[in-house]
């Protein structure tokens, strides 16, 4: 594990008096006065703890050659911090309130571009393109972000399967999704996101956050997770959309053995001799859960199933 990102450190951040937004009566007044009301549905706690925002950003190792992409800004505590230190910074909120508060708030900068769509409809490669355009050539792609409890999992699936180049993720969850995520195999918590999280990534949880660190003060606490990213081309020549699709028939009937979850799911449409099959090819017990299989083995799994070679190049575990 790198440097505990809570520590002491030399590197600047922008002065108390610089940032408002981490001030809980400042906070209280902008969004009064804005006639904002936080909405549980979506999600929308705000972090008001300086340093677990500094921290956050410390731990994503940002200088100018990044540029980060955030989801869910709010108000902008740590959009202000992640335009100090990375080059280029796109924020999608899909509030419209909260968008105009976060365009005032971080009116003082240049390198950011906000985005006012719901990131689970935006178009994520034309986002990446600008991005990327506006930043410095060869510039490294980075997530930093609060996501919303509401909407996590589905956020998280689609940077991990965006296959935009990403190389590290730095995200506040909930608690309970970040140990799902770092979850391994045979747990309790092992699931979907766990094995999806393995394949692109190598995740681990780096710090706890109180409750007490957001406004509203939400009923869990939460995590940080990073995820070092996996370059596209270590993994096997296989169709990631099938890859997926084997995952999602596993776990959609989990407390049955492998082989019956698999045949028993009709858009996957393969017979169990089929499945006992590829298991076999795979070197895989037929009769295993779904949650005692590692990344690997599902890539293994999908690779049999689809009659493509390499299975013995494969090297996740």
């Amino acid at each position: 594990m790198d440097k505990d990102p809570f520590s002491d450190s030399p590197e600047e951040f922008s002065a108390p008096g610089l940032n408002p937004l981490f001030r809980p009566a400042y906070l209280r007044r902008l969004l009064a006065s804005a006639g904002f009301f936080p909405q549980k549905s979506r999600g929308q706690n705000f972090l008001i703890d300086r340093n677990r925002g500094e921290a956050i950003v410390r731990a994503a190792g940002l200088d100018r050659g990044d540029a980060v992409l955030e989801i869910g800004p709010g108000p902008g505590a740590l959009t202000r911090e992640l335009c100090l230190r990375a080059g280029r910074v796109a924020a999608v909120e899909r509030d419209r309130v909260l968008a105009r508060i976060l365009r005032e708030e971080t009116r003082d900068f240049t390198n950011l571009e906000i985005v006012e769509e719901d990131f689970l409809a935006v178009d994520l490669p034309e986002l990446i393109r600008r991005l990327r355009s506006a930043a410095e050539p060869n510039a490294r792609l980075k997530v930093v972000a609060n996501l919303p409890y509401s909407v996590s999992g589905p956020i998280l699936a689609r940077l991990l399967e965006s296959g935009a180049g990403f190389t590290r993720m730095v995200l506040t969850l909930q608690k309970e999704v970040g140990e799902r995520i770092v979850s391994p195999p045979g747990g309790k918590r092992y699931g979907r996101l766990s094995v999806l999280a393995r394949i692109y990534s190598r995740p681990e949880i780096i710090a706890a956050v109180s409750r007490n660190s957001f406004f509203p003060r939400p009923r869990v606490d939460s995590v940080v997770v990073r995820l070092e990213m996996i370059p596209v081309p270590e993994l096997p020549a296989l169709d990631l959309v099938f890859l997926r699709e084997v995952i999602r028939a596993a776990f959609g009937k989990r407390r049955k053995m492998l082989k019956n979850a698999l045949a028993g799911d009709r858009e996957l449409g393969y017979s169990e001799p089929r499945i006992q099959a590829a298991c076999s090819g795979a070197g895989i017990d037929p009769r295993s859960r779904p949650e005692e299989l590692s990344a690997g083995d599902y890539i293994r799994l999908a690779t049999a199933l689809a009659g493509l070679e390499r299975m013995g190049s494969i090297q996740i575990s």
